[in-house]
C-alpha cells in the first residue's frame, strides 16, 4: 500500500513538473506584451528563483563538491541554462508557445545523436525510428513542405539550437550526477546562469507595475523552481522511464494554455507534427528499463 502511494505521489509530481514547465512560455509571451526584453525577463526570473533554489539546498545538505565537479558544474550552468535560455526566449519572439514547446520536447533525440557522435554509441532500429518520427513531426509542425513559414524559421532555428544547447549540458551533467547531488547542481548551475544574465543586463531597464512583477514571480516560481523540484521528487519515485511517459502531457499542456491565454491555434498539420514528435521522444526515453532521457 505503501509504495502503491508513493507511485501515485510520483506521477502527480511528473505531472506538475510537465504542466508548470510548460507554462514558461506563456508567461513569457504575456511579459513581452508588457515591453520585457528577452535578456531582462531571464536576468529577473532567475535571480527571483534564486533564494528558492538555495532554500532547498539549504535543506538538502550534502557532501562538499569538489572544485574540478564544480568547475564542469559552472560551466554547465552557463550552457545549458544562459545560451540555452536565452536562445528559446529570443525564439519566442518569433514562434508561439505551442511550436516552441513541441521543438523543445524533442531535446532526448538529441542527446542520442550527440552520444554517437562524441562516444560512439550505436544507433539502432528503435532510436533511427524514433528520430524519424521527431523529426518528421517537426517538418510538419513548421509546414516546411506548403511553403509557408510565416517568418518562423528564425525562430525555430533558434529554439533548436536552445534544445541542441540543452542536450549538450544534459550529457555533462548526467556525468557529474553521479558523484553531485541534484539539488546542488541545479542550485549551482542555475546561480552561475543568473550571474551571467545579470551582468549582461545590467540594470538597463527595470520594469515597473506591480503586475508586471507580479508575472516574473509566477515565472521564475511556478515555471522555474517548482518544475525542476517536482521532476526530482518524481523520478525518484517512479523513475525516469515513466516519467517520461507522464511528461508527455507537457506539449498538450502548452498548446491548451496558449489557446486560454493567447489565442493560438494549431492547424491540423502541426497537431500531427506535435503527436510524431510526442511518439518519437517516448520510444527513446522508454526504450530502456531505466531510461536517461526523460524530458522535461
Amino acid at each position: 500500500m505503501q509504495n502503491q502511494n508513493s507511485s501515485l505521489t510520483g506521477y502527480i509530481l511528473i505531472a506538475i513538473s510537465a504542466v508548470t514547465f510548460s507554462a514558461k512560455g506563456i508567461f513569457a509571451k504575456v511579459l513581452y506584451n508588457y515591453g520585457l526584453d528577452p535578456v531582462t525577463l531571464l536576468a529577473l526570473r532567475f535571480a527571483i528563483a534564486l533564494p528558492f533554489f538555495w532554500g532547498l539546498l539549504f535543506i538538502y545538505q550534502s557532501e562538499r563538491v569538489g572544485k574540478r565537479d564544480l568547475i564542469l558544474i559552472i560551466l554547465s550552468g552557463l550552457v545549458g541554462f544562459y545560451f540555452s535560455a536565452l536562445a528559446d526566449f529570443y525564439g519566442l519572439l518569433y514562434i508561439g508557445a505551442s511550436l516552441e514547446r513541441t521543438i523543445i520536447y524533442s531535446f532526448p533525440t538529441m542527446v542520442v545523436i550527440l552520444t554517437a557522435i562524441l562516444f560512439k554509441e550505436k544507433i539502432d532500429a528503435r532510436k533511427l525510428f524514433a528520430l524519424m518520427l521527431t523529426y518528421g513531426g517537426l517538418v510538419f509542425s513548421l509546414k516546411i513542405f506548403s511553403g509557408n513559414l510565416n517568418g518562423h524559421l528564425l525562430g525555430a532555428g533558434l529554439v533548436l539550437f536552445s534544445a541542441f544547447v540543452g542536450a549538450l549540458s544534459y550529457i555533462l551533467t548526467e556525468v557529474l550526477s553521479k558523484r553531485v547531488s541534484s539539488v546542488k547542481i541545479s542550485t549551482y548551475s542555475i546561480t552561475a546562469c543568473a550571474f551571467a544574465f545579470i551582468g549582461t543586463w545590467h540594470g538597463a531597464y527595470i520594469p515597473h507595475g506591480m503586475e508586471v512583477w507580479g508575472i516574473l514571480f509566477l515565472l521564475a516560481f511556478i515555471s522555474t523552481f517548482i518544475p525542476v523540484v517536482t521532476l526530482a521528487m518524481g523520478i525518484k519515485r517512479i523513475g525516469a522511464s515513466r516519467a517520461a511517459i507522464v511528461s508527455s502531457i507537457g506539449p498538450v499542456a502548452t498548446a491548451f494554455l496558449a489557446n486560454i491565454f493567447l489565442g493560438e491555434h494549431m492547424d491540423f498539420m502541426q497537431v500531427i507534427g506535435m503527436v510524431l514528435v510526442m511518439t518519437g521522444v517516448l520510444v527513446i526515453s522508454t526504450g530502456r528499463k531505466e531510461s536517461k532521457y526523460a524530458p522535461q
